[in-house]
């Protein structure tokens, strides 16, 4: 325990030297898969104890996912991100590949879920410092996530890691929103105008 809080840390001080060290390791296929649903079920968890703790009122109108919903959907999500940042990376010049960013990025989506489970705690202590960390962990995760991607495709610039992560964002949006627009917004329990 000692050494993942140890690893956690320096993932936060110096990300790039923890992408290093988990770039170097020859990580097995099935340990990687069995780490990523790992990462996945983790966040499911905190992801149902927000639901659970702080519910958000019927008026807003964002989605609501069971938690086997909430899993599936991020499941997908979460592979088709990987594949992106892949594919987007070595349009732009990078040699990373998928296991590679598999990896890197299953341990910023543990990293992830441990964040967000201390701030869910601290929310239940104090609401305002909790609404501060969450927007802090946030940043904090997107700045680790342009160094691992920097580190998989070996750019030496953060910024063309950048925008490897703007491109595959934004493939990934208009992808759901053709998807959507294919299923039909009612059919999701979405309002058809907006």
């Amino acid at each position: 325990m000692n050494t993942l809080a140890a690893f956690a840390l320096l993932t936060i001080k110096s990300p790039r030297d923890a992408a290093m060290q988990i770039l170097a390791r020859d990580w097995p296929r099935e340990a990687l898969w069995t780490a990523f649903l790992l990462s996945v079920v983790l966040n499911t968890c905190v992801y149902t104890l927000q639901q659970v703790l702080f519910p958000l009122p019927p008026e807003v109108l964002l989605p609501r996912f069971a938690p086997g919903a909430y899993f599936a959907v991020i499941l997908v999500l979460q592979l088709s991100f990987i594949a992106m940042l892949a594919t987007t990376g070595r349009w732009l010049g990078g040699q990373g590949d998928l296991p590679s960013l598999l990896a890197l990025i299953t341990w910023l989506q543990l990293l992830q879920a441990a964040l967000n489970g201390a701030i869910v705690v601290v929310f239940l202590v104090l609401p305002a410092l909790g609404a501060l960390l969450n927007i802090a962990a946030n940043i904090v995760v997107f700045f680790i996530l342009l160094h691992f991607v920097n580190a998989a495709h070996r750019f030496g610039s953060v910024w063309r890691s950048l925008g490897v992560v703007l491109m595959a964002s934004l493939i990934l949006v208009f992808a759901l929103l053709f998807i959507v627009g294919l299923i039909g917004p009612a059919n999701l329990g979405l309002p058809e105008n907006v």
